[in-house]
């Protein structure tokens, strides 16, 4: 009998144990990983994905064609001097900066950032001015088209079915045109971003690495 109740005894252990282990699995497994989050990868990632996203305004009878900053990411126009007069205060505050300030940098961070940005800037200068350049010509053209259309609809020439129809396939060209752009700069941008951004990750104290990203993504 003893033997049986040793045997009993040690089942109900042994269960009992088996029951806390799942548990504790189950409970760890609740357990929400967000360290990717914080992950040079994600900031450059996100840089990538904004730049090739083609958002733009339609033109219209009223309306010129045009896309924000050029089609261009905050993060990819960032400069040097945006980092003047020690409180960021040149002109109107890009984000990226109202979020560094908040930081407490101290004086030799901010002089490591300082030249980690200008390197960021010589970097990209020449494509960030051929993108620039590219895109000009494509809303020179593509305005010009859209006022030659507007005068036809005007004197006549065309009907205003024949008008929409002209700008759809204006419209198409100007997104499909813009989209070229994007892909012509798209990897060598994001190359200088990620040296800039890695660079960062290092001046910057794990605290205030994580501050920053919460604050800017």
């Amino acid at each position: 009998m003893k033997n049986i109740k040793a045997i009993y005894t040690g089942l109900a252990l042994s269960a009992i144990m088996i029951f806390a282990g799942t548990g504790c699995k189950k409970e760890a497994a609740t357990v929400v990983d967000n360290s990717a989050q914080y992950t040079s990868e994600a900031l450059i990632n996100d840089a990538d994905v904004n730049y090739n996203n083609v958002v733009f305004t339609e033109g219209s009878e009223t309306t010129e064609y045009s896309a924000e900053n050029e089609g261009l990411p905050e993060v990819y126009t960032l400069v040097e001097t945006d980092m003047d007069d020690a409180g960021f205060k040149r002109g109107i505050e890009k984000r990226f900066f109202t979020c560094l300030k908040k930081l407490d940098l101290t004086d030799s961070q901010a002089i490591r950032l300082r030249k980690s940005l200008r390197a960021f800037e010589e970097c990209k200068a020449a494509d960030i001015k051929a993108h620039r350049e590219a895109y000009a010509k494509l809303l020179a053209r593509v305005e010009g088209q859209r006022k030659e259309y507007i005068a036809q609809l005007a004197n006549k020439k065309i009907t205003k079915a024949e008008f929409e129809a002209k700008m759809k396939a204006l419209r198409q060209e100007f997104e499909s045109s813009l989209k070229y752009i994007k892909a012509s700069f798209a990897k060598r941008l994001n190359a200088c971003y990620d040296k800039f951004v890695r660079a960062m990750k290092e001046i910057l104290t794990e605290r205030q690495w994580k501050a920053f990203v919460d604050c800017y993504r």
